[in-house]
């Protein structure tokens, strides 16, 4: 049973990392493409007014990923609760899945040892 949940805390990690991705993926193309907008009005030397509708509905676009922002970190916040309630509380984070997929060969992980004892 311990296993499965793992394995089920460890696919919802994966997915909730690649939507948090993917959200700032998008915050940052709303950003170059505003950006980019005003420039290119600037450089074709056109009014202010000229595309003011889509900088406006780009500007709102960024807003709801701002808000999509905040509400997949609140999310994250609730996923750290059901973990922690089902008994899987937080021992690293970050890459370290990506480790232990890495290290499947046991050198690797005598080599840790071997390091760590020797600092002891």
């Amino acid at each position: 049973m311990l296993k499965e949940r793992i394995s089920a805390v460890k696919d919802v990690t994966e997915k909730l990392n690649a939507l948090e991705a993917a959200i700032d993926n998008a915050l940052i193309c709303a950003g170059e493409l505003t950006s980019t907008t005003s420039a290119a009005r600037q450089s074709a030397n056109l009014s202010a007014l000229v595309g003011q509708d889509a900088i406006a509905l780009t500007g709102e676009t960024a807003t709801a990923l701002h808000t999509a922002r905040a509400r997949i970190v609140e999310a994250h916040h609730s996923f750290a609760e059901i973990r922690d309630q089902i008994g899987l509380r937080t021992l690293a984070g970050g890459d370290l899945w990506k480790f232990f997929d890495e290290a499947k060969d046991e050198t690797r992980m005598e080599l840790v040892q071997s390091e760590k004892t020797k600092a002891a």
